[in-house]
């Protein structure tokens, strides 16, 4: 229970970091946009073409951003559920698995996320390891089929596997 109260705060941090990240890449799109109608009114269009492209990259960036946190918002639900119901035995190999997943994609190596992601990946295999030596955690994987913590994070893993896996060279 105290791991998964560790992990919950940890994701709401990750959710807050996330959310900060993308508020900062959102207000520079503002300014790099201000910029490129400034070149493009000087008649500067080799600067400007360079600015759309960077903001082009950067708006992807945001994109790629609200997705994952929608992710760990269904994360932070999934532990929230599995805490009021005691409902661990599924959470913490869904959880181990989903943050392998997530440990992939290239917006985990944004400096100002990149320590949250890692303490996630650590919380989620100590959790594993914990349920294991209780005896309360199979290896055997079948989840039960009116559990809402495996629905909520299947959705998650499909939002990942559609929005996020295939990843731009543009990043």
């Amino acid at each position: 229970m105290k791991k998964t109260f560790e992990t919950l705060y940890t994701v709401r941090l990750l959710k807050n970091r996330v959310s900060t990240t993308q508020n900062k890449i959102d207000e520079r799109v503002d300014e790099l946009t201000k910029r490129l109608l400034n070149l493009q009114a000087r008649g500067e269009n080799y600067l400007a073409k360079r600015y759309a492209e960077e903001v082009a990259k950067l708006k992807n960036l945001s994109r790629r951003l609200e997705v994952l946190s929608l992710v760990i918002e269904k994360i932070d639900v999934a532990l929230q559920y599995a805490i009021v119901y005691k409902e661990f035995a599924n959470l913490s190999r869904e959880l181990k698995e989903l943050f392998n997943d997530i440990s992939k994609l290239p917006e985990t190596k944004i400096p100002e996320l990149n320590l949250l992601f890692a303490e996630l990946l650590e919380n989620a295999k100590e959790l594993s390891g914990t349920m294991e030596r209780n005896g309360t955690f199979s290896l055997e994987y079948s989840p039960v089929s009116n559990s809402e913590v495996s629905k909520i994070l299947e959705e998650a893993k499909v939002i990942l596997k559609q929005k996020l896996e295939p990843v731009n060279d543009t990043i």
